[in-house]
């Protein structure tokens, strides 16, 4: 018994104390994912946060499959405008595709503050068009949020198709109008081709104005869309409130936006947003859609060092800027049937005080190995994160094979 152990224990420590394979570099990059090309220096935030280092790992069911998160896409049958008060006093034309329409109407700041019926909106015809309106108080107690003199009015089931007319001859200063149709056959898709992205590098949306028959006929399973010949215009906006106008440019099948983000994309945290605003024979529509942007502060360094029987991934790190780092990554191991499958996930963050090398390495060794699984391995969803400056900086969906 006593010698079992001995062997057993010389075994283990032989295990811990065995290297990591040589160097191999990482596999090439493919068009979905990010690569940083450089580091770059950046000032920290006023609160960097937790500097102790960290890394753990968990087991994932093999039987169950991952899904990449995909691109943010928006589906928008609204618009706003800002309009002035001369514009309201002789009537707003408002082009309505479908029965009841919600507008909504809500002062500037030093705009007058209206009161619900000090509002009209007549249809087509000039006969009034309020099935409903309710005021602020209303809306705020319903946990909508709604600032002093906002109002909103209902046109109702039975509303008339066409130009409607919003019209308050005491308006004073300027109002943001916005109009939503629920029930509208129009509708406009955002949709961007990335989540993230670097500073200075690109992202591409497309908008589309299609006929998609409603969203009761979506609900139900009937809808076929057909692109609507439309024009407009875009915005990029930055979580600082800094904006670039972005052109829309007809294509094949909709519009393109090719949005190039700036180098210097400042300080302030949060998702950068494109802001489309696109018509078509009278119709308004607007959307946005949001994506991440962080600069290059660090990246990796191209090459990794793995051990299949530890189960360890070491990757080297290019440091541009101080900070704490994190990477994450999925293992995939071989199943009896001879297919990969994603058996453990790990994460590992440490903080560096200068540029120059460091490393990271994701532990999967405290995980078991499901039953049938084994070598060969590979490291997908490959990721760094700028926990810092709470940026996403590089991501491979397939990494290292080993």
């Amino acid at each position: 018994m006593t010698a079992r152990l001995t062997i057993v224990v010389a075994v283990a420590a032989a295990v811990l104390a065995a290297p990591l394979q040589a160097a191999q570099p990482l596999l090439p990059a493919r068009s979905s994912d990010q690569v940083a090309p450089r580091v770059e220096r950046a000032a920290l935030p006023d609160e960097a946060g937790e500097r102790a280092p960290l890394s753990f790992a968990w087991a994932l069911d093999p039987t169950q499959p991952l899904t990449a998160p995909a691109p943010q896409a928006a589906l928008s049958r609204s618009y706003w405008e800002t309009v002035d008060a001369a514009a309201l006093q002789r009537g707003v034309a408002l082009p309505l595709t479908a029965p009841d329409a919600v507008i909504q109407v809500s002062p500037v700041q030093g705009a007058r503050v209206l009161r619900p019926e000090q509002w009209e909106v007549r249809d087509p015809t000039g006969a009034l068009a309020v099935d409903r309106i309710v005021d602020a108080g209303q809306l705020r107690a319903t946990g909508m949020p709604a600032g002093t003199g906002t109002a909103m009015v209902r046109t109702g089931g039975s509303a008339a198709v066409g130009t409607y007319r919003l019209q308050s001859t005491q308006a004073q200063g300027r109002y943001v109008v916005q109009v939503l149709e629920p029930n509208s056959a129009i509708a406009l898709r955002l949709q961007a081709d990335r989540q993230q992205v670097l500073a200075g590098g690109r992202v591409v949306v497309s908008a589309r104005l299609q006929d998609d028959g409603g969203s009761t006929a979506l609900a139900a399973g009937r809808s076929t869309t057909r692109a609507l010949p439309a024009a407009g215009e875009a915005l990029l906006v930055a979580p600082d409130g800094r904006s670039w106008p972005v052109p829309l440019v007809a294509g094949r099948d909709g519009l393109q936006a090719q949005v190039t983000i700036p180098q210097e994309v400042g300080t302030v945290q949060g998702l950068w947003e494109l802001q489309a605003f696109v018509g078509a024979r009278g119709v308004q529509r607007d959307a946005k859609v949001a994506f991440a942007v962080a600069q290059p502060t660090a990246r990796f360094s191209g090459q990794a060092e793995a051990d299949p029987t530890a189960r360890a991934v070491r990757l080297p790190l290019q440091i541009g800027a101080p900070g704490r780092y994190e990477a994450r990554g999925t293992l995939y191991a071989t199943g009896p049937d001879g297919q990969l499958r994603p058996v453990a996930q790990a994460h590992s963050a440490a903080w560096f005080d200068a540029p120059g090398t460091a490393e990271l390495r994701l532990p999967f060794a405290s995980v078991a190995l499901p039953r049938g699984y084994a070598a060969p391995f590979e490291l997908r969803d490959l990721q760094l994160q700028d926990q810092s400056r709470m940026a996403p900086i590089e991501s491979r969906s397939r990494a290292l094979t080993f």
